[in-house]
């Protein structure tokens, strides 16, 4: 069985942590999971833990699995056999537990989520009133601001340097314009939990340079990404856990 554990270093204060209680140490826990796709295995067998605080990178080269890995853990998609644990619950149990935890995950995938012909705002908006932010409590991040979208918003668009543009239709925006708008709505329900498959990849320096500053900002967060460009994992995450054939193969200190 294929295994990776975290160390005791974090990042930030988690408020997931002081919500469930202060037991609540493991962010992500994955016991023997595989999915399989007809006579394809994705991934076989993997064991990993993922610490509250943590930033941790997913690597390996395309095919590894990292995608596939990544979806699971956003319960986006079901492994074919294995326990996935969010925040110590499991996140498969049933539907409403999935939808429960499907709020503490931010998730930014290969292919965008915004609505083409919505602009910025309107989609940030959208997802905002999907998850309720008005009634939400503030979950983590003490001394950040309050609970509002209103006020996240104004946070991450300065950030993220998206003022330009909250007014355009997402269709008009460029590739890394839209990455960064992505993001913004990954993280405007103040997530616990945030999931980035290959941020960086299809950026110019540029774009690049300005998400690995933000990602290190980030605090209260545990943060999983995937790349296959160990020079930008090490930039943002100091653990390391390298994939290949759908397997864990070792663990690097970044």
């Amino acid at each position: 069985m294929a295994t990776a554990g975290g160390d005791s270093s974090g990042r930030g204060e988690s408020g997931k942590g002081s919500e469930r209680g202060e037991n609540i140490k493991t962010a992500v826990q994955l016991e023997g999971v595989s999915k399989r796709f007809g006579y394809f295995f994705a991934l076989k067998s993997i064991s990993l833990s993922v610490k509250v605080g943590e930033f941790v990178a997913l690597l390996g080269p395309n095919g590894a699995g990292k995608t596939t890995l990544i979806k699971i853990i956003a319960t986006q998609m079901k492994p074919t056999a294995g326990t996935v644990k969010i925040f110590g619950e499991n996140a498969f149990q049933n539907s409403s537990k999935t939808a429960e935890l499907r709020r503490e995950i931010g998730l930014v995938a290969h292919e965008s989520f915004l609505y083409d012909e919505l602009t910025v705002r309107e989609n940030l908006a959208f997802y905002a009133k999907l998850f309720s932010l008005n009634k939400a409590r503030e979950r983590f991040c003490g001394g950040c601001g309050g609970s509002s979208w209103e006020e996240t918003l104004s946070e991450l668009v300065e950030f993220l340097n998206l003022g330009r543009w909250l007014d355009v239709k997402a269709k008009h925006l460029s590739y890394g314009l839209r990455k960064r708008a992505d993001i913004a709505r990954a993280l405007i329900h103040r997530p616990s939990l945030v999931l980035l498959d290959e941020p960086f990849g299809g950026l110019d320096e540029s774009s690049r340079e300005l998400l690995a500053e933000y990602f290190k900002c980030f605090k209260g967060k545990t943060l999983i990404l995937s790349s296959h460009s160990y020079e930008w994992a090490k930039r943002v995450c100091e653990r390391g856990i390298l994939l290949e054939r759908g397997e864990v193969k070792q663990e690097i200190c970044l």
